[in-house]
């Protein structure tokens, strides 16, 4: 008697752990920092210098901190706050002008590369090229844009003048507030369990407090922050420079037969000389503040920051302290998923509507909400509301405008394979 026969099974597919280990190899396969795989786009495409731009303007930013680092006095004990008396020094010229000029340059070279690194992001998001494994690439370039402005964060405060401090203040207060997510009426009211484990984590750990307590080396701001901010601004860059030129050696060898040799700005020469040119001119003529000497008695009003983290405050004076909070943190949190979400092949924006104009509310939102808190434009009762709508309009409209494109292009698909079938016909009827 025959032996029944086995039924064929279905091969399984790979499992979650080994996508993840596949998207892991190809995604740091194509890591690129600074453009630098984009050696023949950057001779065509403008865009292309971006990346090198930012590299070449860190590069700047370090080498004089470091000189700036023999002038500086980090200490705020008061009355005197030698801190800020070294800062005034160097901007009138007590120190030469050659220190000035240095410290001009260490200012807007990091504004430029915050700048640069901001332009990367959107170009990199607009023109789809954080698809085909390359999603990496994007990560990390928002990540070193969120440390490139914790790292100005830390250097705003040396100078120890008013603004500084109480910029400062204000957002040491942020991390103190993840202790009270889970009173957010969202999602107390929506997600009772989620709240019942924030509180029995965040709550109970009081990871907000420690956090905030970790910033400012106290319960308050005062000279101990500056030092512990002057060790963060100082640590931070040599972390950094360190891990990138581990990663320049490491892909040089790999690419170059061991010889290791990649090169870094992949700038074209006139390009090298017009960013440091631009840079020059903007450091000679647009003089940095030095301001006030700090007053831990005297509230300015508007509090504002440094021009990057303008938006951030602008939320938290239209929303609770807690939710704006969260809001900070989830936005990086959003940008990521939105390269894993936009799983369709087409890399144009006009070909990804909805996508599309979830980037230009970003930056529509970013651009409205600081230039709001510059003119002290603030209602929380008048305002969220009207923010909300807006959003709503905005991506609204980016998802019809998706579904209608969707739809016009499914009926170009079938209109052509139409086409195709009668062709065939034709030709099969003519035989």
């Amino acid at each position: 008697m025959a032996a029944p026969a086995i039924p064929a099974t279905k091969k399984a597919g790979p499992n979650v752990g080994q996508r993840i280990a596949v998207w892991w190899t190809k995604s740091a396969k194509n890591l690129d920092l600074f453009d630098e795989n984009a050696i023949d786009k950057v001779k065509t495409d403008p865009w292309y210098m971006l990346g090198g731009a930012a590299l070449l303007f860190w590069y700047i930013t370090i080498a004089t901190g470091t000189v700036l680092m023999f002038f500086y006095v980090p200490d705020a004990a008061p009355p005197v706050y030698q801190s800020w008396l070294s800062v005034r020094a160097i901007m009138e010229g007590e120190q030469g002008w050659i220190v000035y000029m240095i410290r001009q340059l260490h200012k807007y070279g990091a504004d430029a590369l915050i700048v640069m690194l901001t332009l990367r992001i959107y170009r990199m998001y607009f023109r789809g090229e954080f698809k085909n494994y390359n999603q990496l690439s994007f990560i990390v370039t928002v990540v070193a844009l969120i440390l490139a402005m914790f790292s100005g964060l830390t250097g705003y405060l040396l100078i120890w003048n008013q603004r500084a401090l109480w910029a400062t203040k204000v957002f040491a207060t942020f991390p103190m507030f993840v202790d009270s997510f889970h009173e957010i009426p969202t999602i107390a009211v929506f997600f009772p369990w989620l709240g019942e484990i924030l509180k029995a984590t965040l709550g109970q750990l009081q990871i907000g407090a420690l956090t905030a307590n970790f910033m400012l080396a106290g319960q308050s701001i005062g000279p101990a922050t500056l030092t512990r901010f002057y060790s963060a601004h100082f640590m931070l860059s040599i972390l950094a420079i360190i891990a990138v030129e581990a990663y320049f050696v490491r892909k040089g060898k790999g690419e170059n037969g061991g010889a290791g040799r990649l090169r870094r700005i992949n700038l074209p020469w006139y390009a090298v000389f017009a960013f440091t040119f631009m840079l020059v001119f903007v450091s000679i003529a647009v003089p940095v503040e030095t301001g006030s000497p700090a007053d831990p008695k005297v509230t300015p009003n508007p509090i504002l920051s440094d021009w990057y983290f303008l938006g951030l405050y602008q939320m938290m004076k239209w929303w609770k302290p807690a939710v704006a909070t969260l809001q900070t943190i989830l936005l990086p949190v959003v940008a990521f998923a939105c390269v894993f979400l936009d799983a369709t092949p087409d890399r144009s924006p006009w070909k990804r509507p909805f996508w599309t104009m979830v980037g230009v509310y970003g930056f529509v939102a970013w651009m409205g909400f600081s230039i709001l808190i510059i003119l002290n434009i603030a209602d929380i009762k008048r305002d969220p509301p009207f923010v909300y709508l807006v959003s709503m309009i905005m991506l609204s409209v980016g998802a019809i405008w998706h579904w209608v494109y969707k739809a016009g292009e499914h009926r170009r698909l079938k209109a052509l394979e139409a086409e195709k079938a009668a062709k065939a016909a034709a030709v099969a009827a003519g035989d």
